[in-house]
């Protein structure tokens, strides 16, 4: 399974990929499941993140989605600038009771949140996340609205090559 995304950062290089990384890797398993991942720039400022089974391993495919519901740690925030998740309203807010003194507080989890809305989180506002696969496109755009489905084939048939 291969599969891909391509956005426009808000951030620079090293805090988009701090961020994916820790996303793909300790939430979603990628690594430990043998997911191998990379970012490429391409041209006026848009990146392209491919993920791929390694084939060394039994996984056919990966999970997109978060099923854990790990809390983030302070590590996480701040090392791993998760923050920037809590801030664009993508992790959930969990009430928990804090060991200390009893009362409680707001914790963070990313249970049920997509790759896709994490690289939207750092995505500059109006444009647009798109995962082209075969002759369609999933397009997520960044500042409101749900994505949708679009085909391409009637671009790629019309497309003269020069």
């Amino acid at each position: 399974m291969h599969s891909s995304w391509i956005f426009k950062p808000k951030y620079g290089a090293d805090i988009y990929k701090k961020v994916l990384r820790q996303f793909v890797n300790e939430f979603l398993s990628w690594f430990e499941n043998g997911i191998d991942w990379h970012t490429t720039a391409l041209k006026d400022g848009w990146v392209e993140m491919q993920a791929s089974c390694d084939g060394g391993g039994s996984l056919e495919y990966y999970a997109e989605t978060c099923f854990s519901d790990t809390l983030l740690t302070g590590t996480d925030l701040t090392e791993h600038m998760m923050i920037l998740l809590v801030e664009a309203g993508i992790a959930n807010k969990c009430d928990v009771e804090s060991l200390d003194d009893g009362n409680p507080s707001q914790e963070y989890s990313l249970e049920d949140v997509d790759i896709c809305q994490v690289i939207a989180a750092l995505s500059e506002q109006d444009t647009n996340v798109y995962s082209p696969y075969g002759s369609k496109c999933w397009v997520h755009p960044v500042s409101a609205g749900p994505g949708k489905t679009v085909d391409i084939l009637d671009a790629l048939l019309t497309l003269q090559a020069a």
